[in-house]
């Protein structure tokens, strides 16, 4: 058989093989889903650590949170059960990438996930607060931070609401 002799027919091959190896889902983040331990304190939700990359005049905020989910559902960490509110109680959007699952924690476990939120300047002058089904959760404190002072495309990390630079 010539078929196989045929440049398109290879070329069809590979972006078939392609098209299938995209399609199937990919093992979970270990940064984004760490390990079911059991919470060392009385709250059901701990700040890990905060992320916050300036993207000229936004911020991309990854935040590290460890959350005890006491419901007989699985928590999807995504609106209307979590949420992030700025000084004006208006909702961070979050920052998604279409290749990527949204966290989840199963029911009556606990787990460590990152959350990501997509930063206006404005957000930045005031305190932002994470609410996971009625728990809240300072993430930053009311002093402002000015974007222009940190480097573009450079992250800095903080594992409290104190974002003083």
């Amino acid at each position: 058989m010539r078929i196989f002799q045929r440049f398109e027919v290879w070329l069809l091959l590979i972006a078939g093989g392609i098209a299938i190896w995209w399609s199937f889902p990919s093992a979970p983040n270990p940064a984004e889903i760490g390990p079911e331990t059991e919470l060392t304190t009385a709250s059901p939700l701990q700040l890990r650590r905060c992320t916050l990359e300036r993207d000229f005049g936004n911020a991309r905020l990854d935040l590290e949170v460890r959350y005890k989910n006491t419901s007989p559902r699985p928590l999807s960490m995504q609106p209307p059960d979590v949420r992030l509110l700025n000084a004006a109680g208006k909702d961070v959007p979050l920052f998604i990438l279409p290749v990527e699952r949204p966290p989840s924690i199963e029911s009556q476990t606990t787990g460590d996930v990152r959350l990501r939120f997509w930063l206006e300047k404005t957000d930045l002058t005031g305190p932002l607060t994470l609410e996971i089904r009625s728990q809240k959760l300072e993430i930053k404190n009311s002093t402002p931070l000015d974007l222009e002072k940190l480097e573009n495309a450079k992250p800095k990390v903080w594992t409290s609401a104190d974002w003083g630079l």
